[in-house]
């Protein structure tokens, strides 16, 4: 009962068997210098979604062999990450509740998630938690980075994925940053206060999949709801390579997490036959391979946090000086026009954001990518061509045309154009 906190780590686990054991070794060697958590706070819910493979056996095995890590084993049968999230991490809500009743003795409990296919460094727990703590966060998010040797053949390719990257800390430092499945924590009570994860669903192939929108979702119905958003740079998280190592082309394309306005979760293992050695992207390649990432960024990134909480732009003097104090006046009082065109209250759901980010892109990407520039560095370049079909629309009816483009559900073009989930 020393401890300040209890800390619950949520795994959604699908046909990890070649991976589990370095994720969970991972969790097992996190250290805390300053005595914020121990073995006696912290659980690990490690949630099955129907693997054909041995991982559950290898999780049992690893838990039997390192009894001191608390590991809970759970089933979701209902198959996607956002289904094997949410399951996890109502569990670690649940049993916060139940244990604080017993014990009289009320905690902070943070619930962290990550994919089952990273590895985390070993400050990876403490820096999150503590930076949420001394910050009175209520939504923390950590910091990426791809193995550099996974790229040492791929010189070209990993320039760009290391500009996104930039880029995104650069946001996540202004702003605080949107959860990303590949590690994130909530504190209970916000958790609980927005009910939870949301499952969100579409139609492929005429059969209702879950969209892989679950954490993004989430992040903004906590900001939504009054929460704190925070960043943990020192809280990292190494990014599994196996999706631009296996889909390259898809990623090239745009279309590594689907296509005109479907987005789920692939599986990114071929069959060992499939396997080839690895080469670089050409310089065309790498360009257009850009392209998508930094235009799925942006809107995400750039946009929606101020389309969240357009006072930013007025109070925030971090906020204001990114942008320029004229643009950011101009995207103030635009963002209240496009309210008052769309007759909404908020943009909280993901299918209401979608539209106003899309149209303040256009309108504004010659001055977000400035931004950007003067953020992150020169060579971020210039904004990706827009769309063919503006080549033919004067200039004073520009606007009007993004919002046709930007609201078009039938041809998927903005979806595809924005590249559908991202990129790196």
């Amino acid at each position: 009962m020393d401890n300040p906190c209890f800390i619950s780590v949520v795994l959604p686990v699908y046909n990890e068997a070649a991976r589990i054991n370095a994720v969970m070794a991972s969790i097992l060697q996190q250290r805390s210098p300053g005595g914020l958590f121990s073995f006696d706070n912290l659980e690990v819910i490690m949630v099955d979604n129907n693997s054909t493979d041995n991982s559950v056996a290898l999780i049992t095995a690893f838990a039997a062999q390192h009894p001191q890590l608390r590991v809970h084993l759970l089933h979701e049968a209902v198959q996607g990450v956002s289904s094997a999230r949410k399951k996890g991490m109502d569990f670690a809500s649940q049993r916060a509740g139940a244990r604080d009743e017993a014990s009289g003795y009320p905690r902070k409990h943070y619930i962290l998630s990550a994919d089952a296919d990273c590895t985390v460094d070993d400050l990876w727990i403490d820096e999150l938690v503590s930076t949420m703590i001394a910050q009175q966060g209520d939504l923390g998010t950590c910091n990426y980075y791809y193995e550099t040797a996974d790229f040492h053949e791929r010189p070209r390719l990993y320039s760009e994925i290391e500009k996104t990257l930039r880029c995104r800390h650069a946001s996540f430092s202004l702003f605080g940053g949107f959860p990303d499945g590949k590690g994130f924590a909530v504190e209970k009570q916000l958790y609980d206060k927005v009910g939870g994860i949301e499952i969100f669903c579409q139609l492929k192939n005429g059969e209702f999949v879950e969209h892989l929108s679950d954490d993004w979702d989430f992040g903004i119905k906590v900001i939504a709801a009054g929460g704190k958003p925070v960043y943990a740079p020192h809280s990292r998280v190494q990014i599994n390579s196996r999706r631009v190592d296996n889909l390259l082309h898809e990623v090239i394309e745009g279309v590594a997490y689907g296509h005109n306005g479907t987005i789920i979760m692939k599986d990114v293992r071929p069959a060992l036959a499939a396997l080839t050695p690895f080469t670089d992207v050409t310089p065309e390649q790498a360009q257009q391979a850009w392209d998508y990432s930094i235009k799925d960024y942006v809107p995400k990134n750039l946009v929606l946090p101020v389309l969240l909480n357009p006072s930013l732009l007025r109070d925030n003097t971090a906020v204001i000086d990114f942008f320029t104090p004229a643009v950011a006046e101009q995207m103030y009082a635009r963002i209240h026009c496009i309210m008052q065109e769309m007759s909404v209250t908020d943009f909280l759901p993901i299918h209401s954001y979608k539209t106003p980010a899309f149209r303040l892109y256009f309108e504004f990407h010659h001055a977000l990518f400035a931004a950007l520039r003067r953020a992150v560095g020169e060579d971020i370049g210039a904004p990706p061509p827009l769309p063919a079909c503006f080549a033919r629309v004067a200039e004073e009816d520009f606007s009007r045309f993004v919002w046709y483009y930007c609201e078009d559900r039938e041809s998927g073009e903005a979806h595809n154009y924005f590249a559908n989930g991202g990129v790196f």
